[in-house]
């Protein structure tokens, strides 16, 4: 996977990035738009992405983040989205899994599926192979995408791997729980 900047943390606010300057910045540059895409578009086996609000249009339903991740299923990545049952509804399923050769697979919180007025999730990140993962403040939304400002921060490596290990766990818990739709 191509390295995104040196070091193990990079701060992203707002439009850009903080910190340790990235070693090839990417086109449009470093903002929490491009470094999700660059994530998800560098994964060779894993990707996770949680947000508890995914706006139509925006996100995982169109748009940048949509190819990316209809590419890495192509490419033979796994893809595991944590939304709302609501949010999960924006997304066309169908098209993100065409021609797929990796797994897509929807998760909704426990908490949320017994009671849909609690989010039972309020985690925004997203992990690529267990080496870099973001972690924010933004959901899959316009305004969280880009009408607004964001906090988030790029990790490398071991931290990484824990968050990885962390979505593991609940699903083995039963604390995500996977869905249909």
């Amino acid at each position: 996977m191509e390295r995104l900047g040196p070091g193990p943390l990079s701060l992203v606010v707002g439009g850009s990035l903080i910190g340790p300057a990235p070693s090839m910045p990417p086109p449009g540059g470093q903002d929490r738009f491009g470094v999700l895409t660059r994530l998800i578009a560098g994964a060779e086996r894993h990707v996770i992405i949680t947000a508890p609000f995914i706006q139509s249009g925006y996100g995982l339903s169109s748009g940048v983040l949509a190819d990316a991740s209809r590419s890495a299923l192509r490419r033979g990545v796994d893809l595991d989205v944590l939304s709302t049952g609501h949010s999960l509804q924006t997304l066309d399923r169908t098209h993100l899994e065409r021609d797929a050769c990796g797994r897509l697979r929807f998760f909704q919180a426990a908490t949320h599926l017994a009671d849909d007025q609690q989010l039972g999730s309020h985690a925004k990140f997203c992990v690529a192979d267990g080496d870099l993962a973001y972690v924010g403040s933004a959901n899959l939304t316009g305004p969280g995408l880009s009408g607004q400002v964001e906090m988030g921060v790029l990790i490398r490596g071991f931290v990484a791997r824990q968050i990885e290990q962390f979505w593991d766990y609940a699903i083995g818990v039963g604390l995500f729980v996977p869905v249909s739709s």
